[in-house]
């Protein structure tokens, strides 16, 4: 009997990505977040957000390839032999 998978929970990409949508529309809602400093706050946790969710895609997807190819019992590193 094999051990029980922990099942890994997408809390961190889910996490980021509603900061992510919330840090793009509150600076919409507030006028006085368009001065000079606070521009470029939101801007660098944007950009910094956005880089966290590609992270987590690209781990998801690689995730999910080697799975799919450990189903077929094949390595997931080298699919072909």
């Amino acid at each position: 009997m094999t051990a029980p998978q922990r099942q890994q929970t997408a809390f961190p990409a889910l996490a980021a990505l509603a900061a992510a949508i919330a840090l793009f529309l509150i600076p919409a809602w507030i006028p006085a977040l368009h001065t000079a400093p606070w521009e470029w706050i939101v801007a660098a946790t944007q950009v910094i957000l956005t880089v966290a969710m590609g992270i987590y895609l690209v781990r998801f997807v690689r995730k999910q390839r080697d799975d799919y190819w450990r189903e077929r019992g094949k390595d997931p590193k080298h699919p072909e032999v």
